[in-house]
């Protein structure tokens, strides 16, 4: 059981870096998409998708208001800020 626990677990980290271009696409498009919803500037979104985490992209990849925002982590705020400084 753990020798399938452990094969599991590397398979897992084996596939992650596959999916992190697509999310970071995905992040980027969501990003651009909020900036033009509500007239803000999208320079930054490339650099917050190639920065945010996992956990910080899974978190603004919810974003759908100004409240969303204000409740992000400290981890998903960081990265923003550091793509968006004069936000």
């Amino acid at each position: 059981m753990r020798k399938l626990m452990i094969a599991a677990a590397a398979a897992g980290f084996a596939l992650s870096p596959a999916l992190s271009p697509a999310m970071a696409s995905e992040l980027q498009g969501h990003c651009e998409a909020y900036a033009a919803e509500n007239g803000t500037d999208a320079s930054g979104c490339s650099c917050l998708a190639e920065i945010a985490d996992a956990d910080a992209t899974a978190e603004l990849m919810a974003v759908t208001s100004e409240a969303d925002l204000e409740a992000l982590s400290d981890n998903a705020k960081g990265a923003i800020q550091a793509c968006f400084p004069d936000a």
